[in-house]
Formats: C-alpha cells, structure tokens, sequence
C-alpha cells in the first residue's frame, strides 16, 4: 500500500497562489484591520498599481461615494467585536463603471482566540443585482399598471416607481389615433433638469427622418440601445450648441423600446441614466422590453374595459331610445283604433285613421329592419342583389322615399345630376336606402327652413354622391363616431330627434359591402355637413333589343283559390282571412298546428299561409307533414316573425315554398297569390 502524501499545511505561498488563480477578489488583512495583500485580480479590475498601498482603499475612488459610510461601518463593527462581515457595495471598474461586489471578512485567531489577521473576498455580484432588481421592478410596475382604469395613470404610475431605483431618466411618448406622437411623461428627481431637456427640445425639436429617440423608435418599430450614449451624440446634434445642449444633460446610457398593441406601435418607453453612471445591460435591455409588452397589454384591457363600459352605457341608451321609437306609433294607432270604432265617424276620419295606421306600421317595420340588417351585415349574413344601374335612378328612388321627411321640416332640396348617365353594378333597393338614410339625416339635423343639397359627380373611376346641409353641424369631438352604432348628435333644436342612432352605421356598411367608403366632414357646430360617398362604377350595360310586338301578353282575369291561415295570433289570422275573402278567396283557419293538419285534410287547400312558432305542432313539423301528404302542388308559404338568414334556411329545409317577415304588406300577399292562380281568358 502507497504511503499518503503529506498535507503540506496552509502556507503562506499555497494560499496565495489558490488566491491569484481564483475568480474573486481575496486580500488579507492585520489584526487592526489594515490591509496587507490583495489578489491581482483587484488591480486588474481597478486599473490600480501594486505599488499603491492597498490600506488606501477607502481613499482612492474604487468605492462609490454613497456606499463608503456602510463599508466603513460594517469593517469597524467586525474589527471591534471580533466578528465577521458581509456587505454589498459598487466599485469602480477601470473604464469608470461601477458594479456591485459582495465582500466578506472572516478573522483568524490564535490558540488564546485573539484575532491576528483577516482573510476576505470580494466577488462580482451585479448581474445577480441587475437581475433581482429588474424583476423587483418589473414587480412593482406591474402592480402598478393593474391598479388603474386609465391608461395615461397607468403609464405615470410606472414613471414614478422607475426613477431612480431602475434608471435616471424616464420619458413616455404615446401615438394618438391621427398619428401624431404625443410626450405624456417625463421623469427625474431634479426639476431643473427636466425644465433644461424640456428647453433643449424647443430649440430643437425632434425631426422627421431621425434616427434617435421615441419617435424614431415608434415609427420604425425598432428598439434603440446605447450602452455608451456619448459615443452617439456627434451624429445626433445638428450644430455645435445643439451638440453642448446634448452632452448637457448627462445621459450616460440610454435605451428606447417600442410598445406594441397586436403588432400595431401605440408608444415608446425611454430609460436613461446619468448621475448614477451606471450602464444599461442586456439584462436592463430585456426587462425593458418586458415591461414595454406589459404595459402595452395594461393599456389594452384599460380600453377592453373603457369600451365595454362605453358599450354597456350606449346599450342603454338604445333600448331607452328604441323603448321610446317604438312607443311612439302606438299612441296615434291607439287613436286611430278608437275613430274606426266610433260609427258616427265620417268617411275621411275613417280613411285619416286608416292611413296613420298603415304608416305608423310601416315606421315601427322600419325600425326593426334597420335592427335586422345592422345584425345580419355585422355577422355578414347579407347579400348585394347585383344589377346594372344608373346613379341617378337610385336618387330619384331615394329622394322620392326622404320626401316626406324634408317637406315636414319645411327645408329646401337642391339636386344636381350630371349630364352623362353614371352606371353602377350595385343593389338598387340598399344604394338607394344608403342615399335616402343621408337624406333623412340631413332633414333632422337642419332647422326649419335651411338648405339641403344633393350632388352627383365622377371623378376618375368613381360616382361621388355629396350630401350636405346648413345645419347644426357636428361638433370636433363627435366628428370621429357619427357613423358608430347607437350613435346621435347631442344638440337640441332640430326638427326631429326621433331614431335608434343606427342609420349612419347602415350607410357606412352597405357602402363598404359595394367596394366604397363614405365621409363625414364639418366645420364645426352651427357650420352645417356633408356627407360624401364614392363607389366604384360600373360597366356600361350592353344594349337591349327591342321588345317584340303583343309580348307581354293581355290582361288574365283571375279565380279564387282555397286558402288555409294558420296562425296562433287570432288577431293576426282573422284580420289576414278577413282580407282575403273580400279579395275572392276561400279561406279556412286554424290557430296552432293540429288544428292546422286537421283543417288542411278537410279542406284541402292549395296555398296555406302558416305561422312557425306555433303549439301542439311546430310550424316546421306541419310544413314537413303536409308535403309529404299532399305533395309539390301544395304552395307553403311562411308567415312569421323569424327573419334571419338562418331562419329562411330552414324554413326552406322544412318544405315552405316562400318565407314572409311580419308584418307582411298585403300587397306582397296578393301579388304572391297572383303567380299561384290560375288564369282563363279575358
């Protein structure tokens, strides 16, 4: 068996030459706490001499100033007491930067415990410091940024947590919706020197095309970091005083992070620092951009939650207004009921009550069509009927329909059309709902009396429809969402007020939905508007031949059919069986759907007019029953108040032939009976 070797014992040379090998910074020192050695490793990093006697190190600039006294405290404490240390203070690297070491000091005492030397190390510990403190910040900035409903305090808040335990200097930059870019804050501890940048940027303000600074960084998209910001600035200043101004401030590091909203620049976060002299890290640099995303997702569930509440609020306000506009038809309908029951009533009151009816009808069927359509175009449920056009058979068609609502407000229609017919390729019935919902616009937003007109032009490939008025206008603050949902004026004194605020939202989507845009433009309150729509022109149609003599037939009369109402609304279908038997027709009823199948095997019926939502027997179960009972000849057609595209879907799956949305215009029904019937000759 080998003999072991010897333990040489801890010898004054072996010691030194594991200290001068080692990572740290080790040293000795006497019984009264006077340095003696220090590892070559200080001198390195110091930039120092070995000449220079190390029992100056409090002395020779290496500590920062502001952690002298709790050195000095510590080492004091442990030489009196005879106890070890530990403390964490910055010290100057040989190109100026300061960066955190732990030190620790351990006595050596002799066989009677008497302490005759110290040994200690002082290892680099600033990116383990960097790192605590960046997610100390981050911590606390987080907090920050989850407290508030209000972007701009939220951002503030951060501004105030970050100087100076994370940087010197701290700037927020915001890009408002126009584009333009906006400083919100600016923070340091020393007014004065913020008074001096805020002079610095009126002399020179930031330029477009610079590559420095938050606006730079927000419109490129790009971070900026400058570990060493004085190298930059010759290539910043733009002059020599400029250039003095810059060097000024003090910066001595710098950084610029973009905040990003779903890919889109909202801002910048600008981190600098200065009398501290310390330099940003890539550590720094990470936390950052983390705190930029943070805040950037802060700022976006301050306005998830800012629009919902707006949202909830104009929800509320439409159903108070859409409570109110559909009450309104009901009282003259009330009246008019009360006169037709009134049989000492003459003739013209009969007919006055007989057409407030039918148009207080046709008001409330408009309203819900409007509701209709804003859902089905929202969920792109609507489709454009196509056809050739001229825009100004869609005018006439849209001025004849707004008429009524201008002559009530006693205001003045002016058209002006050009010469040359402008075709389209576009849905006749919603082009000419787009220009009448302009119309009527303008009529209830321009007093008695004023000035409305209507003008058509081309320009290059585009019909431009401007509508405008010498209204009220629309104030600079409401310019931006006149044409969002629920949206109305808030001015009084017009001639009608009435409205759910969704007319606007139908022009801007139906004009969309044909490949164009509309605007709104306005001087301000008092100033009056104009609306402006361009859309797309059309190929002209090719020309139609002539029609041959004796084609379009002669006049048919007509014989009655047998009819089956189905409805469980008895008012709906004996007021609808009542109407076509004084048209000539046979007509049966039923009010839920057995009686439905009971009365159809009895009576046999060619067409049946049936209601969906009905009891015993849903109306699509009856639809299914009765074709396959009585086959193709058999016309089903729907009568109900379900008129999505879903709805229609099914209906047609079930076996129904047509789908009518209540309230059905008679007229409509009557035509439809018309194709059914059979003629003879005249």
């Amino acid at each position: 068996m080998d003999n072991p070797v010897p333990d040489p014992g801890p010898s004054p040379e072996r010691f030194r030459l594991m200290a001068e090998t080692g990572p740290a910074v080790t040293w000795t020192a006497d019984a009264d706490g006077h340095v003696t050695w220090i590892s070559r490793r200080w001198y390195e990093y110091t930039g120092l001499n070995r000449e220079d006697d190390p029992r100056g190190w409090t002395r020779n600039g290496v500590l920062h100033p502001d952690d002298v006294p709790a050195m000095l405290a510590a080492w004091r404490r442990s030489i009196s007491e005879g106890v070890e240390h530990e403390v964490e203070a910055r010290h100057r690297r040989h190109d100026g930067t300061y960066r955190w070491f732990i030190t620790r000091a351990v006595p050596c005492r002799d066989d009677d415990g008497h302490v005759v030397q110290w040994f200690g190390s002082t290892v680099d510990v600033d990116e383990h410091r960097q790192s605590s403190e960046a997610m100390s910040f981050l911590a606390r900035a987080s907090a920050a940024l989850a407290d508030t409903n209000d972007e701009e305090a939220a951002l503030t808040s951060i501004a105030d947590l970050a100087v100076p335990a994370f940087c010197d200097w701290f700037g927020v930059h915001l890009r408002e919706p126009g584009g333009e870019i906006r400083r919100l804050a600016v923070r340091h501890l020393d007014p004065a020197r913020i008074a001096f940048v805020d002079a610095l940027y009126s002399e020179y303000p930031p330029g477009e095309g610079e590559p420095y600074g938050a606006q730079a960084v927000i419109l490129a998209g790009q971070p900026i970091w400058a570990p060493r910001y004085r190298e930059m600035v010759p290539a910043m200043a733009r002059d020599a005083r400029h250039r003095d101004l810059l060097l000024g401030v003090g910066t001595r590091s710098f950084a610029c992070v973009p905040m990003r909203l779903r890919g889109i620049v909202i801002g910048a976060l600008t981190f600098a620092t200065a009398e501290s002299q310390r330099d940003f890290s890539e550590i720094h640099f990470r936390a950052m951009e983390d705190l930029a995303s943070r805040a950037a997702v802060a700022i976006e569930n301050v306005r998830l939650v800012r629009a919902l509440r707006e949202g909830d609020r104009r929800k509320d306000e439409f159903l108070a207004v859409l409570a109110h506009e559909l009450r309104n038809p009901l009282a003259p309908v009330r009246n008019a009921v009360q006169i037709l029951r009134d049989k000492s009533a003459a003739p013209p009151q009969m007919q006055w009550a007989s057409d407030v009816i039918d148009r207080q009808v046709r008001q409330m069927s408009r309203l819900v069509d409007d509701l209709l359509d804003v859902s089905r175009i929202t969920r792109g449920r609507i489709e454009l009927r196509r056809e050739h056009m001229t825009l100004a058979s869609v005018v006439a068609s849209a001025v004849e329909a707004s008429r009524p609502s201008i002559e009530r407000g006693r205001q003045e229609l002016t058209i002006a059309l050009p010469a040359e017919p402008l075709h389209l390729d576009a849905d006749f019935a919603r082009l000419s709902q787009v220009i009448s919902n302009l119309l009527n616009n303008a009529a209830k937003y321009t007093p008695a009396g004023g000035r409305i007109r209507l003008s058509v032009e081309r320009i290059g490939a585009q019909a431009v429809v401007r509508i405008s008025d010498n209204g009220i206008g629309i104030p600079h603050d409401q310019l931006e969402r006149v044409f969002d949902m629920f949206a109305q004026l808030t001015r009084s004194g017009t001639q009608d007020q009435s409205g759910l605020g969704i007319g606007l939202t139908l022009v801007k989507q139906l004009v969309e939905l044909h490949g164009g845009f509309v605007e709104a433009r306005s001087d301000g309150e008092n100033r009056g508007s104009e609306f402006i729509v361009r859309l797309p022109m059309g190929p002209e149609p090719l020309p139609v031949a002539p029609e041959a003599p004796g084609a379009s037939g002669q006049p048919v009369a007509v014989m009655g059919l047998k009819i089956l109402v189905v409805d469980d609304n008895r008012d709906a279908a004996d007021s609808l069986s009542w109407l076509l038997r004084s048209t000539g027709h046979e007509v049966a009823v039923a009010y839920d759907g057995e009686e439905s199948l009971e009365a159809a095997a009895r009576v046999v019926p060619e067409v049946v007019l049936l209601d969906i939502g009905l009891p015993k027997v849903h109306g699509y179960d009856v639809a299914r029953r009765l074709r396959k009972a009585y086959g193709p000849a058999m016309v089903l057609v729907a009568i109900t108040g379900w008129g999505q595209e879903e709805d229609r879907r099914r209906s047609r799956e079930a076996g129904f032939d047509y789908h009518f949305t209540k309230p059905v215009d008679m007229r409509s029904i009557l035509d439809l009976l018309a194709t059914v019937q059979t003629p003879i000759e005249a």
